[in-house]
């Protein structure tokens, strides 16, 4: 897990040759935070969006860059859920999220801790 970061891409895009030869398509990602905090009963990270001066942190990455995908699963606490969450805008919500090991067997081994 050392040096690998949890992140949305939002776009992925080819520069135009103007601007150089770089044949790569690449990616724009918003980053979550490290993937350092577990939770010990579900066995399963936590993470959260990560900002620098209140600003959501991102980069502009090459595709070959991005490792895998992974599925995320909001930490809800014991209020209530907000009722105009929904797919399409629950990571833009300020959630927690457990990075789910369980979904696939391959990840049950990836997210493991040595």
């Amino acid at each position: 897990m050392l040096g690998l970061t949890v992140g949305r891409v939002r776009a992925i895009f080819l520069l135009p040759g103007v601007f150089g030869d770089h044949p790569e398509p690449l990616a724009y990602i918003e980053w979550f935070t490290p993937l350092s905090t577990m939770d010990p009963d579900l066995g399963m990270y936590i993470i959260g969006a990560s900002s620098k001066n209140h600003r959501r942190r991102t980069s502009i990455v090459p595709i070959s860059k991005i490792e895998r995908s992974c599925h995320l699963i909001p930490r809800f606490g014991k209020g209530s859920i907000d009722p105009t969450w929904h797919s399409t805008n629950i990571l833009d919500q300020n959630v927690k999220f457990y990075v789910n090991c369980y979904l696939r067997h391959l990840d049950f081994i990836f997210y493991r801790r040595v």
